[in-house]
């Protein structure tokens, strides 16, 4: 039962969370002056990715203009107006939103987002912006992945296996969700996730982040 509220209480939670985002969103556009600090009102980046759109089938897809905003989709299938879509986009994750524009050869969609998020979007574009101008070098040993909490298990030297669920993974390491498990982890422990050697790098409530070896 307890399982089950806090389960109803998530879905209430994260349809409050898209209606206040995508209030947000609408005044983002009517303003002036860009609310999100530092993000560009639009900028070109040649980025691939997937997407969903509409029925739920899944399609590549190329995403030229892109802002913490919205983002223009070129693909296979167009979404009509009012769409749900979600779009994974190499190096800047997964963005979901509402399809407020459609042509016969691409569409737009507004990003609907908690306040947090849309920070953190306009970040990574950022970040990518400057990459792409040559303003920065690529600190990263290998890009990370978002899995969209893709289940996996993770074990202690102990033996003891929990499971948890992937936030995003790289060459370098992973981000993963433990929930009250993260209790047992703590910081440069030994794992072994998936069967590969690491460490635990950082803790955050309710998750680790690990470093292989």
């Amino acid at each position: 039962m307890l399982l089950e509220a806090r389960a109803s209480q998530l879905m209430v939670e994260t349809a409050r969370a898209r209606a206040d985002s995508l209030a947000l969103w609408r005044r983002l556009r009517l303003a002036e002056e860009p609310i999100v600090p530092g993000a560009p009102e639009r900028c070109s980046l040649d980025l691939s990715g997937r997407y969903r759109v509409g029925d739920g089938n899944e399609f590549a897809g190329e995403f030229s203009e892109i802002s913490p905003l919205g983002l223009r989709v070129k693909g296979p299938k167009c979404g009509d107006f009012g769409n749900w879509c979600t779009a994974s986009i190499a190096s800047v994750g997964v963005v979901e939103g509402l399809v407020v524009e459609a042509r016969s050869h691409s569409f737009v969609v507004g990003v609907v987002a908690t306040p947090r998020r849309i920070q953190r979007l306009a970040e990574r574009i950022n970040w990518r912006l400057r990459l792409q101008r040559e303003q920065v070098e690529e600190r990263r040993a290998s890009e990370r992945v978002e899995m969209n909490r893709a289940k996996a298990t993770i074990a202690t030297g102990d033996g003891q296996v929990y499971t948890c669920e992937i936030f995003d993974v790289s060459q370098g390491g992973a981000a993963l969700h433990l929930g009250e498990s993260a209790l047992y982890f703590w910081l440069d422990q030994p794992v072994a996730f998936e069967g590969r050697e690491a460490r635990v790098l950082r803790c955050f409530p309710g998750g680790i982040v690990i470093k292989f070896d």
